[in-house]
């Protein structure tokens, strides 16, 4: 028995970040197919972010890390461009297998080494790092196929009348937030989809 889990994800955020690996790690542990689904950043999807809320957000995000034992804090906000140029490769990567290379590299970039992902020079780095095809990349920035592709998984995230990120949908469960992981987990145990 196998099922899909699908991962919803934000370049801009760092829960998605924080999650990241713990996400893809779940197709080594369950049998179960995570489908990546990168979505832009609530900014742009009209959903409004005080700036009370940014500031609470990366001081918990901060202390997450922390927890998790995960890096944090040299920051360089995606927002815009930046995040756009992300979800496009993201899924340049998704078709040829290196999704979770790339998402993994990447959020670490924007959420610890401080990369500008809006200029060419700092994603082609992670690009290269993990072996993608610069000039793919390139194309992939301007795919209209792709551009379709994100807009879907926004539709299917409102869908699911869901609005922040990482969300998590198996089967109609809905887990969101990096801190129900475990919850995720405990429901694929009771589902008997452990690997063996």
């Amino acid at each position: 028995m196998s099922a899909t889990v699908d991962f919803f994800f934000s370049f801009r955020s760092p829960y998605s970040y924080l999650a990241g690996p713990r996400a893809f790690a779940l197709e080594d542990k369950y049998n179960v197919k995570v489908e990546f689904r990168p979505i832009r950043p609530m900014v742009t999807r009209g959903v409004p972010l005080p700036m009370s809320k940014k500031l609470y957000i990366l001081l918990d995000a901060a202390r997450e890390a922390e927890r998790l034992g995960m890096d944090f804090g040299r920051i360089h906000d995606p927002i815009g461009d930046g995040a756009l140029r992300c979800l496009y490769v993201s899924e340049h990567a998704k078709e040829i297998g290196k999704e979770r290379e790339f998402v993994l590299r990447a959020s670490r970039a924007i959420w610890v080494e401080r990369t500008c992902m809006v200029e060419d020079k700092g994603l082609r780095k992670i690009c290269d790092e993990i072996g993608l095809d610069w000039r793919q990349c390139q194309t992939a920035l301007t795919d209209e196929r792709i551009k379709k592709s994100i807009e879907a998984n926004n539709a299917r995230l409102r869908e699911l009348k869901q609005w922040g990120v990482p969300t998590f949908h198996i089967d109609g469960d809905v887990f969101w937030g990096q801190d129900r992981i475990d919850d995720l987990e405990a429901l694929l145990k009771e589902r008997s989809l452990v690997k063996t």
